[in-house]
C-alpha cells in the first residue's frame, strides 16, 4: 500500500470534499463487485459474439470475413480496453484536499479568494481519503477530468474583479441594531422631544426645500438642525438626562434636578456631546471590526452619520415618495409623470416591501442549498460511473457525455460566484458618487431600486446556471437537461420552506396585519 500512487485532488468545500469521497468509496465498491461477478467482462464477450453472428450473416463470398472479422474485433477491443483502463480500473488512491479560503480577501472582493498554495486542515488532516477506514480509488480518466474541471473553474473565478462587496457591508449594517432597551427608549424620546418639534417648525416656515436638504433633515441626526439656530439648539430635553450635569442657568426652575444631579440638555448637547451624547452611544452600538472594515471604504467626515442613520431609522425613500430610480426596466417607458403611473409605482414599492422578507429568505435557503445539492448530485453520478461505462461496453462517446456532465455541474461554482459578484456590485455600477452609495447603505433613498435589484439579484442564482445548462445542449451534450432538472428539484423545497419561513416571520412582526 505504501507504493500506490495517489491523486492529490482539490475542492472547494468540505460538503463536496466528503460526498465527492463518499462517491468515490462507492463506485470502488460497485466496481469491484462487477469484476467478481465477472459483469465488468460481459462487454468483451458481448464483442466477439456480436462480431461472430455479424460474420455468419455476412456468407462465404470473398474468403475474407474472418481477416475482417478480426480486424473489427481488434479494433474495437483496443478502443475498449483504452475505456476499460483510463475510465474504469481504480488505480490511484484519492487525496482530497480543501482549497484553503482567503477570508479577508474574499470579503473584499465579493468573491471566494483562494489562498495560494494553500489546503485546509479537515476533520481528517490536512487532506482526506477515506471514510470509516475505507479508502477511495480514482481511475485515471476521472481523476483527471477532477482536476482541470476545478483547475478551469477556479480560474473563471479568479478572472471576476476584485472590488468592494456593498451588498456585505449592508448585511452587516443590517445586522446591527440598538440593543439597550435603555437607549432605545432614550432615541425615542429624541425623536418626539427634539426631532419632531425642528421638523415640525423646519415645515410651518414654508418655502421650497432643496433635495439635499430634504433628505438631511429626514432624521434624527440632521446636521441642518443642529447647525441651524433655532432648531436643535432651542429645544429641550423632557427630563434629565444621565451624563448631563446640572447647570444653574439653564435648569434652575426645572423639576427633578439640582446641583450634583443629571440636568436638562439641549437637544444639540444631547446629540452631539462625546462619550455621552446620542450619537457616540449609538456609535459604540455598532462592533469595532464593522468600522475598520467600513472606514476603509468611505473615508468622508460624514460617512458614519449613514450607519447611524441606518441604525435609528428603519424609514427609506419610498415613504417620502422619493422614488427615483437608476433601474428603468421596460414600465413607464412615457416618463410616468401621469398620477396613474405614480399610482402604479407606489402599489408596486408596497407590494414589494411585504414580498420582499419572504422572497429573501427563501433565496437565502436556496443559495445555501445549491452548494450542497451540487455535491449530492457530483456523488450520484460518480457512483453511476461503472453501471454507464458497462452498459455503453466501454463507449468512448459515453465516457466523453459523463465528463461532460461532470465538468457542467462543477463548473456551476463559478456561475453562482459569478451571481454573487454581481449581487455585491450592482450597487457600485449604478450609483458612482459615495453619496450615493451610502445613501443606498442606509435606506435613506431608493427603496424602489432596493426591492427591484434584490429580486433581479435573486434570481440569477438560477438564471445563470440555467443558461449555462442550455448552451451545452448547443454543443450536442444532452447532460444539460438533466443538470439543470436535477438543481431544481433539488433546491426548490430549500426555497420554499425558506420563503415560508420569511412569511411567518413578516405575519408575526406585522402582528398580522397591514
Amino acid at each position: 500500500m505504501g507504493g500506490l500512487l495517489t491523486a492529490p485532488l482539490v475542492v472547494f468545500d468540505y460538503f463536496a470534499n466528503a460526498m465527492t469521497l463518499l462517491g468515490w468509496i462507492i463506485n470502488n465498491a460497485i466496481w469491484h463487485v462487477m469484476v467478481g461477478t465477472g459483469i465488468a467482462a460481459v462487454p468483451f464477450i458481448t464483442l466477439v459474439l456480436s462480431e461472430w453472428f455479424k460474420a455468419r450473416q455476412e456468407g462465404d463470398e470473398a474468403g475474407t470475413k474472418g481477416i475482417l472479422t478480426v480486424n473489427r474485433i481488434e479494433t474495437r477491443l483496443y478502443a475498449m480496453i483504452l475505456a476499460y483502463a483510463f475510465t474504469c480500473l481504480p488505480l490511484l488512491q484519492v487525496q482530497l484536499a480543501t482549497a484553503d479560503i482567503d477570508e479577508s480577501r474574499s470579503l473584499e472582493c465579493g468573491t471566494r479568494q483562494f489562498a495560494a498554495g494553500g489546503w485546509s486542515e479537515g476533520a481528517f488532516g490536512a487532506t482526506e481519503s477515506s471514510i470509516g477506514g475505507q479508502q477511495a480509488r480514482i481511475p485515471l480518466w476521472w481523476a483527471g477530468v477532477h482536476a482541470v474541471s476545478h483547475g478551469l473553474t477556479a480560474a473563471a473565478i479568479h478572472a471576476i474583479p476584485c472590488s468592494t462587496d456593498f451588498e456585505s457591508i449592508r448585511m452587516e449594517l443590517d445586522l446591527h441594531s440598538v440593543e439597550d432597551p435603555g437607549l432605545q427608549q432614550e432615541v425615542g424620546e429624541f425623536q418626539r422631544q427634539c426631532f419632531g418639534p425642528a421638523r415640525n417648525r423646519l415645515l410651518q416656515e414654508g418655502g421650497t426645500i432643496e433635495s439635499t436638504r430634504a433628505m438631511d433633515v429626514d432624521w434624527i441626526g440632521s446636521n441642518y438642525f443642529q447647525a441651524t439656530p433655532g432648531y436643535y439648539d432651542s429645544f429641550y430635553a423632557g427630563r434629565p438626562i444621565a451624563g448631563f450635569p446640572y447647570d444653574a442657568d439653564r435648569d434652575v426652575s426645572r423639576p427633578n434636578t439640582g446641583p450634583g444631579l443629571p440636568g436638562y440638555p439641549s437637544c444639540q448637547e444631547w446629540w452631539s456631546a462625546e462619550s455621552v451624547g446620542l450619537r457616540a452611544r449609538l456609535h459604540d452600538e455598532v462592533g469595532a471590526g464593522f468600522w475598520d472594515g467600513f472606514r476603509s471604504v468611505f473615508t468622508g467626515s460624514d460617512a458614519e452619520d449613514y450607519v447611524i442613520r441606518r441604525l435609528v431609522s428603519p424609514r427609506s425613500g419610498a415613504a417620502s415618495g422619493n422614488l427615483d430610480q437608476a433601474v428603468v426596466g421596460f414600465r413607464g417607458l412615457d416618463g410616468g409623470s401621469s398620477f396613474w403611473d405614480a399610482t402604479v409605482t407606489a402599489g408596486s414599492a408596497i407590494g414589494g416591501a411585504l414580498s420582499i422578507l419572504p422572497f429573501q429568505a427563501g433565496m437565502d435557503m436556496l443559495k445555501q442549498a445549491l452548494p450542497m445539492v451540487q455535491g449530492i448530485l457530483v456523488m450520484a453520478i460518480i457512483i453511476c460511473l461503472p453501471f454507464v461505462m458497462v452498459i455503453s461496453s466501454y463507449s468512448f462517446k459515453v465516457a466523453g457525455m459523463a465528463t461532460f456532465g461532470l465538468f457542467a455541474m462543477w463548473f456551476l461554482t463559478f456561475w453562482w460566484e459569478l451571481a454573487r459578484w454581481i449581487n455585491s456590485n450592482l450597487v457600485d455600477l449604478l450609483y458612482r458618487s459615495d453619496a450615493a452609495k451610502l445613501s443606498w447603505l442606509s435606506a435613506a433613498n431608493n427603496l424602489y431600486d432596493r426591492m427591484v435589484l434584490q429580486f433581479v439579484e435573486g434570481m440569477m442564482f438560477l438564471a445563470l446556471p440555467t443558461l449555462w445548462v442550455g448552451v451545452l445542449s448547443w454543443a450536442g451534450m444532452r447532460v444539460g437537461s438533466a443538470v439543470g432538472s436535477g438543481l431544481r428539484q433539488g433546491s426548490g423545497d430549500a426555497q420554499s420552506a425558506g420563503k415560508s419561513g420569511g412569511q411567518k416571520a413578516q405575519a408575526t412582526s406585522s402582528g398580522g396585519k397591514l
